[in-house]
C-alpha cells in the first residue's frame, strides 16, 4: 500500500487514517496474511508501507491492542493475539467449542486411580480410604492447548469409567451412561503464573498468567459428583459467570 486515501464509510462519516490502518490490518488478520501469534511488522515498517506518521500508526496499534487482536511483549514487538473461546457455566467444554465453531479436541495425560488422597476426600465429604477416578486431560481448540483440566471422581460413582472415550465429553458419558446429570457448580477462580511444565504443556515461550478453576459439580439432588482443578490460558479462554438476583 503505498498511500493512504481517506474515503467514506456508506454512512457519511468519513474514516481517518489510522481507521483505515487498523482495518486493514484486521483484514489481514482475518484473512491469515498475519497469523495467529505471529508477529505483525513494526511501527516503522507499517510507517513505510502505509506512508504515514508514527503517532498514527500507533493510534491504530492502541485500537486494535483494545480490542484484543493484537497484543505487544515489551521488548519483542506486537503480535497477533489467538481466538478467545467464551465458556458461559454449566456447559461442557466440547459443546462450547462447537458451538462457536470451533474443532474441540482432548490429549489423555493420565488416566489411573488414586486415593488416600486427604484434601480431595475433604472436599468431596467422603472417608479418606475413598478411591477416585483421576483423569488429567490437555483440552485444545482448533489445535491450541487452551486448558489442562484433572478431574476426581469416586469409583464407586462409575466402575468401568475406562470402557469409555473421556477424550469425548465427560458430561455426556456420566448422563448417558450413569444417569447422572449435572445441576450446578461451584467454583473458585484464582491466577497463577506458569512454571516449567506448564510453560511446555501450553507450548509458551516464556511464564504468562493462567487462570486457575476448582470447583464441584453437584448432581440434581444436592450430590456432590466430581471435584475439578483447571487451568485455562487467559489469552484464549474467557470464563463468564452470570449473577441473578435472588427472589
Amino acid at each position: 500500500m503505498k498511500c493512504m486515501r481517506v474515503k467514506g464509510d456508506g454512512m457519511g462519516r468519513i474514516e481517518t487514517k489510522y481507521e483505515m490502518i487498523r482495518k486493514d490490518i484486521e483484514d489481514k488478520i482475518s484473512s491469515g496474511i498475519y497469523k495467529s501469534g505471529e508477529k505483525i511488522p513494526s511501527e516503522r515498517n507499517l510507517c513505510e508501507i502505509y506512508k504515514i506518521s508514527r503517532m498514527t500508526v500507533r493510534q491504530a496499534i492502541n485500537e486494535l491492542v483494545k480490542d484484543g487482536l493484537v497484543y505487544r511483549e515489551k521488548g519483542r514487538g506486537t503480535f497477533v493475539s489467538s481466538p478467545n473461546f467464551l465458556q458461559r457455566n454449566v456447559k461442557s467444554f466440547t459443546d462450547t467449542l462447537k458451538e462457536q465453531g470451533f474443532d474441540p479436541s482432548t490429549k489423555i495425560i493420565e488416566f489411573s486411580t488414586v486415593y488416600n488422597l486427604k484434601e480431595i476426600s475433604n472436599i468431596m465429604e467422603v472417608p479418606y480410604e475413598t478411591r477416585f477416578y483421576k483423569v488429567k486431560r490437555l483440552r485444545l481448540g482448533n489445535d491450541l492447548p487452551m486448558a489442562l483440566e484433572t478431574v476426581y471422581i469416586e469409583k464407586e460413582k462409575c466402575y468401568d469409567l475406562q470402557e469409555y472415550d473421556v477424550s469425548k465429553s465427560l458430561y455426556e458419558i456420566l448422563n448417558e451412561h450413569y444417569g447422572y446429570k449435572i445441576e450446578n457448580i461451584s467454583c473458585d477462580i484464582d491466577a497463577c503464573i506458569s512454571n516449567n511444565i506448564m510453560m511446555k504443556i501450553f507450548n509458551m515461550q516464556k511464564a504468562r498468567a493462567l487462570l486457575k478453576i476448582t470447583g464441584i459439580s453437584y448432581m440434581q439432588n444436592g450430590e456432590k459428583l466430581f471435584y475439578e482443578e483447571s487451568y485455562y490460558r487467559p489469552d484464549l479462554y474467557k470464563y463468564r459467570v452470570d449473577i441473578y438476583k435472588r427472589m
